[in-house]
């Protein structure tokens, strides 16, 4: 009976082992399922690796990058390039301490000005050339005229 219970331990035994590599192969798949869904987009483990090592590498290049525009731009302050001249700060200041009624009383003159029609005059003194008496009907005609005007 010894030899029976041995035997009959021995295959239980087995059958466990099997039904444990089982269980266990399921989990693995469950598992392997799981972490697929987490890592969305890439196909595997390794494709998520070289993907953050790329990304990794571009974030050092654009901080290096930046580091350097950062430089440039605090040499360009020291050196005065950039900066706003005296001159412009004295006509800020100039600017802000006029009243609104000044700067109307200005705009007002200069909407008067222009709305007088007075008027730069386009030509002092000479001749103006005359237009020709007839519109020409022709490009025979036409090229006529354009002799003639040239000629005097």
């Amino acid at each position: 009976m010894i030899k029976n219970d041995e035997k009959s331990l021995s295959e239980t035994v087995e059958d466990n082992a099997e039904k444990i590599t089982s269980v266990k192969s399921a989990d693995a798949a469950e598992a392997e399922k799981e972490i697929a869904a987490e890592l969305g987009k890439f196909e595997s483990i390794g494709a998520l690796m070289a993907a953050y090592k790329s990304l990794e590498a571009e974030f050092t290049r654009r901080s290096q990058r930046l580091k350097e525009l950062e430089e440039e731009n605090k040499a360009r302050e020291k050196s005065g390039c950039g900066a706003p001249s005296r001159e412009s700060d004295e006509i800020a200041a100039k600017s802000e301490n006029i009243d609104d009624s000044v700067k109307n009383a200005i705009i007002e003159e200069y909407l008067k000005t222009v709305a007088s029609g007075k008027s730069v005059p386009l030509m002092v003194g000479g001749v103006s050339s005359a237009a020709p008496g007839f519109a020409p009907r022709t490009l025979k005609e036409a090229g006529a005229v354009a002799e003639r005007f040239l000629k005097n």
